[in-house]
């Protein structure tokens, strides 16, 4: 039986990617740095690990066939205490977590990027994930890089504006994405460890323009849509004194804002609908 480790593993997508290796029957290896989420997993194999301190990570790979990464910095806009970089987290950490692997013998390395990032480099988000993939592709150790649109959870912040009766769009609204559910992004991690495919672009199966994803917030709701529109010039000039008090805060709001004005499409490999999520997330608001 193939063990799998799964960096990351207490996050919305790590959780999914256990819950998939395990129903596939491969063995589990979990590493998180919070040993009490790591803990509610119910993994026999966990590690509590923290990918930007090298010390904690030596031996983590040691016995697993293969590694699939879907740590990073917290993605999480109103935690202001997390200071964890998209470079110490997203860069170093997994250029640690590469190391392990490589000393290892590892098979294989799936890593988690994102859909466009080389297209986004001018933000720290995207540029800390490009960077990684690039140490993989310099690297002996076989590697798969998973690019999926954006994922279902981010999405849920426009349903909370829009429970305050607020929805704004960056700019006009009108470029598209095709956004998927983090399990179906699970079944392309998994799938990946059989794959020869080095790069594997993932969205969900509809297009939606930014301000229809803002509509359909508001439509869960059963409110009239009320939305403003930002230029994004403007909204640059707004978040930048984030950078004072919290460096990833500030680098996941210049991405939201670059990659809300392109076009972020990938081909489908997700089956999961936004609307029955939307709906579904409106019970718990």
């Amino acid at each position: 039986m193939a063990k799998i480790l799964v960096a990351g593993a207490s996050g919305q997508l790590g959780k999914h990617v256990v819950r998939e290796l395990k129903l596939r029957g491969y063995a589990v290896r979990a590493i998180a740095r919070d040993a009490g989420k790591l803990a509610s997993l119910g993994i026999e194999d966990a590690v509590t690990a923290d990918l930007t301190k090298p010390e904690t990570m030596r031996g983590v790979c040691d016995g697993v066939d293969a590694v699939i990464s879907c740590a990073g910095a917290s993605m999480n806009i109103n935690d202001f205490k997390d200071r964890q970089s998209f470079y110490e987290v997203d860069y170093q950490g997994n250029l640690h977590l590469l190391n392990e692997a490589r000393k290892a013998n590892v098979d294989k390395f799936v890593y988690v990027s994102l859909a466009g990032a080389e297209n986004l480099r001018q933000t720290e988000y995207a540029d800390a994930h490009e960077k990684i993939v690039e140490a993989l592709r310099a690297s002996e150790v076989k590697s798969v890089v998973i690019r999926p649109t954006g994922f279902f959870r981010f999405n849920l912040e426009l349903l909370k504006f829009a429970a305050k009766g607020r929805g704004l769009v960056v700019g006009k609204g009108h470029c598209k994405t095709n956004p998927i559910h983090e399990a179906d992004v699970a079944t392309v991690c998994v799938d990946a460890l059989e794959s020869e495919t080095s790069d594997i672009p993932a969205g969900g199966p509809e297009i939606f323009t930014r301000r229809e994803t803002v509509e359909m917030a508001f439509a869960a709701l059963n409110r009239k849509p009320s939305i403003v529109s930002i230029p994004p010039g403007l909204f640059k000039l707004m978040v930048a004194p984030l950078k004072l008090f919290n460096r990833r805060i500030y680098a996941l709001m210049d991405f939201g804002i670059a990659v809300t004005q392109v076009d972020s499409i990938a081909p489908v490999v997700g089956s999961r609908n936004l609307r029955r999520y939307f709906e579904e997330a409106v019970k718990s608001l």
